[in-house]
């Protein structure tokens, strides 16, 4: 009778695994991106090169929150959010704007099977687009690739030359002008950092800034 009993817990055990593991990779994932103002002026005096556009075509778009249980790439509610405290103290500072602010829930496991999440937002002069690529070894790991565009009006033209530079550690900065009245700068953040689970991270590009904090859901 005891080994019998000891076998029936053994098999529980054994059928109750694949949902443990798949808990254990679901995280909180938060995400608030704000623009450096204090900056802006001396950053338009350089010339940055030029980049190629993002394919963003493989990238998941977040779902928004229809109540719990969360499902996988569904959007945090606004009460369940780490950062609405850094993201009300940045708006009262004049040198910074809050550009976007979200989360969402994701499974983040290894790196092969990592998946993109699509980061957007368009607020005033300012259009963000861009992803988010996270994956799990003995840390979590982030890679975005952000892109930031701002909107200038009477800002007298300027002419780049196209230019490439690639480094994976360092933000890559891009600034295009058009031969017009207006004057639009695209700026480019590509970093990849690596993380601890329940710690805000901040990613910083002398134009704009990252704050990330990702949590275990249990």
């Amino acid at each position: 009778m005891a080994s019998s009993l000891r076998r029936s817990l053994a098999l529980a055990a054994m059928a109750a695994l694949p949902t443990l593991t798949q808990a254990a990779s679901l995280y909180k994932v938060e995400m608030l991106v704000f623009s450096h103002e204090n900056t802006a002026a001396d950053l338009q005096q350089e010339y940055w090169p030029q980049q190629p556009p993002l394919d963003l075509s493989g990238a998941v778009h977040t779902q928004p929150w229809d109540g719990y249980p969360l499902a996988n790439f569904e959007e945090l509610p606004p009460n369940d959010r780490f950062l609405a405290g850094s993201a009300a103290a940045l708006q009262r500072d004049p040198n910074y704007r809050v550009i976007y602010h979200g989360g969402w829930l994701q499974s983040i496991g290894a790196e092969s099977r990592a998946r993109e999440v699509r980061i957007s937002a368009s607020q005033g002069k300012f259009e963000l687009d861009g992803s988010i690529r996270l994956h799990k070894q003995r840390f979590l790991h982030a890679h975005p690739v952000i892109d930031l565009k701002t909107h200038d009006t009477g800002a007298p033209a300027r002419n780049n030359t196209p230019e490439s530079t690639t480094d994976s550690g360092q933000a890559a900065l891009t600034a295009a002008a058009l031969p017009d009245a207006i004057e639009d700068s695209l700026w480019r953040l590509d970093q990849t950092r690596r993380m601890r689970s329940n710690e805000t991270h901040y990613i910083d590009h002398p134009r704009f800034g990252i704050l990330l904090r990702i949590r275990a859901l249990n």
